[in-house]
C-alpha cells in the first residue's frame, strides 16, 4: 500500500494550494492509497532498444488471506498548552483538528455542523487572549482543562514494520547520546583508561543491541504490567516467526538491515588507537554508525498514513503539524516504542507552502501536546505517562469527552541570562543593526535592552519569570514550562520590527 497526500480536501476557487497535489512543498492532506507490485529486471545495451511496454488486463486482485489481519488503531491527543499564535489570524475562534489518514479529516462542511455535534478529532473553539508583555502573539486560556482529540483508524496490522523502525530510531537516539558523552570526556583530558572503558559500554551495546525493556522493569512494576525483556535486534531479524504475512520487500529489508549491522559490529571491534591525533577520527566513525542505525529505519513501505494536526481558524485551515506514525506509537517493548508516544512535546504549526521561497522566521503558533498511537487494546495505556494531577475520565472514549481536568498546580521561576550576541546580520543603511532579545516563557514575554549600532551586542542581563503556572510532575516541568523561546529582533523607529532568527532551548530544573 502506498499512500497519497496533497492539498486539502476543499473545493474554493482559490487555486493557491493546488501545487501541494503536484509535488511542489510539503503535502498537507491525506488523499488515498494505492496498492502496488513493482518488479524490476535486469537489462544489457544490446535488447534496450527492443523493449516496449506492454498494458496486461484481467489482473486478478490478490487474495485476502495475503495481507495481516486488520485491526483497530486509536490516535490520542491531549493539547497542554497553546501560544505564541501569530496576531496575524485575527480575532476569531480557534479549534484544533487530529487525522490519521480519512479518519478524523473534516471537510468544511462538517467544520461548520461540529459546532453543535461534538466531533472527538476536533477540540471546541477558543477565543484567543493576549500574552503578557507581547504585543506580536496571542495564547490560548487552557490553564487547568487540557482539551482532547481522538480518532480511530481502521487497517492491516504491519506493527512489525514499525517496531523494526523503532527500534533502530531508538538506537540511533541512544548511541547519539553515548557519543555525545564520550566526547565531553575526550575534551575533558581524562585518561585513556576512562575512554577505552566508555568505548567498550558502546562496543557492548552495538554487540547486543537491546530493547531497553530492563532498565524501566521498576516503572513496568509500577504500572502492574509483567516486566518483561523482550528479544534483541539481533534475535529479532533471525527470528522465523518475524517471516509471517512478510511479502518480498519486507524479507529483503530484514536481511539488508543484518548484514548492515554485521558490517558494523566487524567495524567496532576491530583495535581502536586513542592517542590524541585520533579521538576526533573515532567520534566521526560513531557518528557515522548513529547515522546509519537511522537510515536503516526508513521504510518503502508505509504502516500506516501519516498523521496531522490543524490549527483551524473561524472554520479554516491555517496552520498544521505532520507526524510519522511510528514515532507515536506505544508498544509493551521500550525499543519498539516510538520516540515521542507517551510525552508531552513542543511543536511549531507551518503554513501550507506550494513554492520554494524561504520560510518566514515568525511563529504561527507553538503548540505543547501529548500524543498516543496504539491499537484498541492497548487503551487503558493512554494516561499512564501524562502529567500527573487529573481526573481520570471513563473508559472507552467517546466523542462527548472533550478536556481531561487538573485540580493541582505548581509554581516556577525560570531566569534567562542574556549575555552577548555575535556577527549578526547588518539590517541598517548604515551597515549596522539595533538588536534585542524577546523570550518567551509559557505565558509570559520579555525584553533584553535594545542596543543601537552593533552587530555584536553585549546585553549580560537576567530576565526573571516568575509564578510559571505548571500542573504536573517535575519532570513534565522541564518539558512543557522548560521551552523557551529566544527571538533577536532589529529594532526600527518607523516600521515594524523585523525578526532575525528564532530559537527554541530547553532547561532543566534546578533544586
Amino acid at each position: 500500500w502506498m499512500f497519497l497526500y496533497g492539498s486539502p480536501r476543499e473545493y474554493t476557487i482559490s487555486k493557491d494550494k493546488d501545487g501541494l497535489s503536484e509535488g511542489m512543498g510539503e503535502a498537507v492532506c491525506y488523499k488515498g492509497r494505492i496498492l502496488m507490485a513493482i518488479e524490476s529486471h535486469p537489462v544489457t545495451t544490446e535488447n534496450t532498444p527492443n523493449m516496449n511496454i506492454q498494458k496486461e488486463t484481467d489482473i486478478k486482485f490478490p487474495e485476502a488471506h495475503i495481507f495481516p489481519m486488520k485491526r483497530s488503531f486509536l490516535l490520542f491527543g491531549c493539547i497542554y498548552d497553546v501560544s505564541m499564535i501569530n496576531k496575524s489570524f485575527g480575532n476569531g475562534t480557534i479549534s484544533f483538528e487530529l487525522s490519521i489518514g480519512p479518519s478524523g479529516y473534516l471537510n468544511p462542511q462538517k467544520l461548520v455542523t461540529a459546532i453543535h455535534n461534538p466531533v472527538s478529532s476536533l477540540t471546541r473553539a477558543y477565543q484567543h487572549v493576549s500574552i503578557d508583555n507581547n504585543k506580536d502573539y496571542f495564547r490560548l486560556p487552557i490553564d487547568l482543562q487540557k482539551p482532547i482529540l481522538f480518532t480511530k483508524y481502521i487497517f492491516h496490522d504491519y506493527i512489525y514494520r514499525m517496531t523494526l523502525s523503532n527500534r533502530l530510531k531508538n538506537a540511533s537516539a541512544y548511541l547519539y547520546e553515548q557519543i555525545c558523552e564520550f566526547e565531553l570526556k575526550i575534551d575533558s583530558k581524562i585518561s585513556n583508561e576512562i575512554l577505552i572503558e566508555e568505548y567498550r559500554k558502546i562496543q557492548y551495546y552495538i554487540h547486543t543491541l537491546p530493547c531497553g525493556c530492563a532498565e524501566h522493569i521498576k516503572e513496568r512494576e509500577i504500572f502492574g504490567t509483567t516486566p518483561v525483556v523482550h528479544s534483541n535486534l539481533y534475535e529479532l531479524l533471525n527470528s522465523s516467526q518475524s517471516t509471517l504475512k512478510m511479502n518480498q520487500l519486507d524479507i529483503k529489508r530484514f536481511k539488508k538491515i543484518l548484514n548492515n549491522i554485521q558490517s558494523i559490529k566487524t567495524w567496532i571491534s576491530k583495535e581502536i588507537n586513542f592517542d590524541v591525533s585520533q579521538r576526533y577520527k573515532i567520534i566521526k566513525e560513531l557518528n557515522k554508525i548513529a547515522h546509519a542505525f537511522q537510515q536503516m529505519a526508513t521504510d518503502a513501505q508505509p504502516s500506516l498514513p501519516d498523521i496531522f494536526l490543524w490549527m483551524i481558524c473561524d472554520s479554516k485551515r491555517v496552520a498544521y503539524a505532520r507526524f510519522q506514525p511510528e514515532d507515536l506509537l506505544f508498544n509493551l517493548c521500550k525499543g519498539e516504542k516510538g520516540l515521542y508516544n507517551g510525552r508531552v512535546q513542543t511543536i511549531f504549526l507551518k503554513t501550507p507552502r506550494s513554492t520554494d521561497k524561504p520560510l518566514n522566521p515568525s511563529t504561527n503558533a507553538k503548540v505543547q501536546i501529548y500524543l498516543w498511537l496504539g491499537i484498541e487494546e492497548h487503551q487503558p495505556s493512554i494516561f499512564k505517562h501524562l502529567p500527573a494531577g487529573f481526573d481520570m475520565p471513563p473508559l472507552p472514549l467517546h466523542p462527548q469527552l472533550k478536556f481531561i481536568t487538573y485540580n493541582e498546580r505548581t509554581f516556577y521561576e525560570l531566569r534567562c541570562h542574556c549575555y552577548k550576541a555575535r556577527a549578526l546580520i547588518t539590517a541598517d543603511a548604515t551597515g549596522l543593526s539595533d538588536p534585542y532579545l524577546s523570550v518567551t516563557v509559557g505565558n509570559e514575554t520579555q525584553t533584553a535592552p535594545i542596543l543601537l549600532e552593533s552587530l555584536c551586542p553585549q546585553w549580560n542581563v537576567t530576565l526573571a519569570f516568575q509564578n510559571l503556572v505548571h500542573v504536573g510532575t517535575r519532570e513534565t516541568a522541564e518539558e512543557i514550562i522548560g521551552n523557551v523561546v529566544v527571538e533577536c529582533y532589529d529594532y526600527d523607529e518607523v516600521c515594524r520590527d523585523s525578526l532575525k532568527v528564532k530559537k527554541a532551548c530547553q532547561y532543566q530544573c534546578g533544586n
